[in-house]
């Protein structure tokens, strides 16, 4: 809707009483609309939350007749280029994170994500956050729109949406966007392989079973490098990085459980990604995670192989929810301490996904150093905090 900063047309001063009801009528329908359309995706997730998830048939083993097998083997294998582009299910994603260096000196913690719901109506959400590190300034932005505003290409994805853009072409990837006066344009390239998470003992690499909260499909590319700049405070700062990607979709209830997720990079070269998942009462559901080498590729983790031990909380003095934020992890290769750079990394996404996060860069000392980012979901919905059960 157009308005005119000089008071004319049907805000002008001259007009009647009439116009004036009308103006005051018209102020409340952007609000009105946002309402609709969050209660639309909440809407969704209800009805997710209240049927069975989507179950992949169960199939007769062959070396055991009768025996059945993995749910996932069902379902059509992970098919790259063309499963990098939007699919048909009731939740996807596209997600980056990264630590950027300058030639200053100076660093700086992003991410971006890109969320699809299909439920009463297809609903695409894109969110971002840029931390200073030096001085733990935390800017962010999110934007929605009905739809999918994306380009049709054959493989990969190229999300517009209020001028900001997250493209992908195979192997090279495009974000860029504008915020709360800072900006991100970042190209990225990855020339390593892809790795498609799967549990220990599935036969089904990039697919994930939750039990009844659903089946997920779920790959990175761990170290995309990045090149590019930032903007802060007015200026242009060359930046570069490696960069974690992640995309994930499938007909998944994500109201069902929330996560503690952690992707990051070791000082010996290996990739590590791991998810802790809890349900309503704070209780864990399922922990696994990969691990990445050079020499060994990817490497599924049992839970038996993870330790996840809550050491510090921190509270958000905004919502008051409280967030396990420093961990000691146990894994076959080491026991790794994480913390946040910057405690108060809390991402509220009431405008567009009626929901709120932790999501931030982290430092890992112990066995290896390195760094990464770790995600924190859930937690809004629940009166103890992960951990204290």
């Amino acid at each position: 809707m157009k308005t005119d900063d000089k008071g004319k047309g049907y805000y002008g001063r001259y007009r009647r009483r009439g116009s004036s009801r009308r103006k005051g009528w018209r102020a409340y329908v952007p609000p009105l609309l946002a309402v609709v359309v969050v209660l639309a995706v909440g809407l969704y997730f209800v009805q997710m939350s209240d049927r069975e998830p989507a179950r992949a048939p169960s199939l007769a083993s062959a070396d055991a007749p009768g025996k059945p097998i993995e749910r996932t083997a069902a379902l059509p294998p992970l098919n790259l280029p063309a499963d990098d582009a939007p699919h048909a299910s009731g939740m996807e994603w596209w997600y980056y994170n990264g630590i950027l260096d300058a030639k200053t000196g100076n660093r700086y913690a992003f991410h971006v994500a890109v969320f699809v719901a299909n439920g009463l109506v297809k609903h695409t959400v894109m969110h971002v956050a840029l931390t200073d590190l030096q001085t733990g300034r935390r800017f962010s932005g999110q934007s929605r729109t009905g739809g999918l505003p994306s380009k049709s290409t054959a493989s990969g994805f190229d999300f517009r949406q209020d001028g900001w853009q997250v493209a992908a072409d195979g192997s090279a990837h495009v974000v860029q966007a504008e915020f709360e006066g800072v900006s991100l344009a970042l190209k990225l390239n990855d020339a390593g392989p892809v790795v498609a998470h799967k549990a220990a003992d599935s036969a089904t690499p990039g697919l994930l079973d939750f039990g009844k909260s659903g089946i997920s499909y779920y790959y990175s590319r761990p170290r995309m490098a990045a090149q590019g700049e930032i903007q802060v405070a007015g200026r242009q700062i060359p930046v570069s990085g490696d960069v974690w990607f992640d995309h994930q979709w499938g007909d998944f209830d994500v109201l069902s459980f929330g996560w503690n997720w952690f992707a990051l990079h070791l000082a010996d070269g290996s990739d590590v990604m791991l998810y802790d998942l809890f349900d309503s009462d704070g209780h864990k559901v399922l922990t696994s995670g990969t691990v990445s080498t050079a020499a060994k590729g990817a490497v599924p983790l049992k839970a038996g192989e993870i330790e996840l031990t809550p050491i510090g909380r921190w509270t958000s003095p905004d919502t008051k929810i409280n967030y396990v934020v420093e961990w000691k992890v146990k894994l076959p290769s080491g026991t790794y301490d994480i913390k946040p750079f910057v405690e108060n990394s809390e991402f509220d996404a009431h405008q567009t996904t009626a929901n709120i996060y932790w999501e931030g860069p982290v430092k890992v000392t112990g066995s290896f150093e390195g760094q990464g980012f770790m995600e924190l979901s859930g937690y809004d919905r629940l009166s103890t905090a992960p951990g204290r059960k």
